[in-house]
């Protein structure tokens, strides 16, 4: 997919800036009504304009964005099947009372992190109810962040550093 996004877009990086903005957020582009196609967040139509002043750019660029890739088959495939999911990190802590940890690795592509850390917080018997990696092409500092059914202690914390790819991990 990464190849077809950057024929179509590569060259021009205020688009490129649209597109992995709706892929950060999940917002599909999807038909309105006869053949009108528009970005939507879930079930909510976002304007053009709204976007354009999100990210900074003229929303002329956003027009051409979508129509791009309502242009292009396998881009509307794409873009239609995209939905955006809850963060749960940023209030899980403290209001809800659950661990979340954040973890930036060495090397991001790399295979087997979160599979390592998982393993160890499940070897305390402590469920995970969300996990959220950021894709290292879309984001500038991809991490990843686990939240947990309860906090997570110190030792935990000590030895999820210890596992091999890892740069940071802090509690969030």
């Amino acid at each position: 997919m990464w190849e077809i996004l950057n024929d179509a877009f590569g060259k021009y990086p205020s688009q490129m800036k649209i597109v992995k903005y709706l892929m950060k957020y999940g917002f599909s582009i999807n038909e309105k009504y006869d053949q009108e196609y528009s970005i939507f967040s879930g079930e909510v139509e976002v304007r053009p304009s709204s976007l354009s002043d999100a990210i900074g750019v003229d929303k002329r660029v956003v027009v051409q964005v979508i129509k791009k890739i309502i242009e292009s088959d396998d881009l509307l495939k794409f873009f239609k099947k995209l939905r955006p999911i809850a963060d749960m990190s940023s209030a899980s802590s403290k209001l809800l009372n659950l661990g979340v940890i954040e973890i930036r690795a060495d090397d991001p592509s790399r295979a087997g992190i979160i599979s390592d850390v998982v393993s160890i917080i499940a070897s305390r018997g402590i469920g995970i109810r969300q996990v959220i990696v950021n894709d290292p092409i879309i984001s500038e500092d991809p991490v990843a962040r686990i939240v947990t059914e309860r906090p997570l202690d110190q030792d935990m914390l000590s030895e999820i550093k210890k596992v091999k790819g890892i740069d940071t991990v802090s509690f969030v």
